[in-house]
C-alpha cells in the first residue's frame, strides 16, 4: 500500500468518525432540556366553567381540607382578566394525599369535589415534576343550578362518585358549614379542623 493511499484512508476514517461523534451528539437527549417531560401527567385539576362564563355571583366561597392541599393564599376564583373575574380555581397539590374542595353557591348547596393526588413520576429517564392527579383532571361547574352538580370531563373512572352534597346549610364566611340541621341528622358537615 502506498503512503499517500493510507494517509487518505485515515482521514477518511477520521472524518467518518467525526460526523458520527457530532450526529450522536446533537440528536442525542439532555435531561429536561429534550421532550423527556412531554408525556407528564397532569398535576392541576381545574374546576369550573369551560365556556369563559362569569361565576362571581353563582360561587360564593371555598374551602379546602387535606394533606394535599396548597396553601389558601395561592388559591382564588380566577377569570381571563378581561371579560370575566371568576370562572375557575386551578388545583395543584402541595404532596401526595388528598383534598377536599368545598365549593359554595348563592343559587344551590355546597359541593365537595374529592381530589387525590400520587407521587412525583420521574422515572425511566423523564423528568415530570410535582403530584399527579389519580381520576378526573377536569371538574364542569354549571352555570346554573338546574345544570346539576359540579361533574367530571374526564377520568379513569369517571369521577361522578367524587363530588358529594353538604345539605345543611353550606359554609358560613369562615370557610365552615353552620350545621343547621346536626340536631335533625347529627351529620358532620363542617370541614374538619384542618381545614385550609
Amino acid at each position: 500500500m502506498k503512503p499517500f493511499s493510507s494517509l487518505r484512508l485515515f482521514s477518511s476514517l477520521g472524518a467518518a468518525a467525526l460526523v458520527g461523534f457530532l450526529l450522536a451528539v446533537f440528536t442525542a437527549q439532555h435531561g429536561c432540556a429534550s421532550n423527556c417531560a412531554a408525556n407528564c401527567p397532569s398535576t392541576y385539576v381545574y374546576i369550573g366553567d369551560i365556556d369563559n362564563y362569569e361565576l362571581a355571583n353563582v360561587v360564593t366561597g371555598f374551602a379546602m381540607s387535606g394533606a394535599a392541599c396548597p396553601a389558601t393564599g395561592g388559591i382564588g376564583c380566577v377569570g381571563d382578566e378581561m371579560t370575566t373575574t371568576c370562572t375557575h380555581f386551578t388545583i395543584t397539590a402541595s404532596m401526595p394525599g388528598t383534598c377536599d374542595f368545598y365549593v359554595t353557591f348563592s343559587d344551590r348547596p355546597t359541593e365537595v369535589v374529592h381530589l387525590e393526588y400520587g407521587p412525583t413520576e420521574n422515572s425511566n429517564g423523564s423528568c415530570c415534576r410535582g403530584y399527579p392527579v389519580l381520576g378526573a383532571t377536569t371538574y364542569v361547574i354549571p352555570d346554573h343550578a338546574s345544570g346539576g352538580l359540579i361533574y367530571p370531563l374526564n377520568g379513569t373512572d369517571g369521577g361522578a362518585s367524587n363530588v358529594t352534597v353538604l345539605t345543611d346549610g353550606g359554609l358560613d364566611a369562615q370557610g365552615h358549614t353552620p350545621d343547621a340541621g346536626a340536631a335533625r341528622d347529627a351529620g358532620a358537615d363542617s370541614p374538619p379542623a384542618d381545614a385550609k
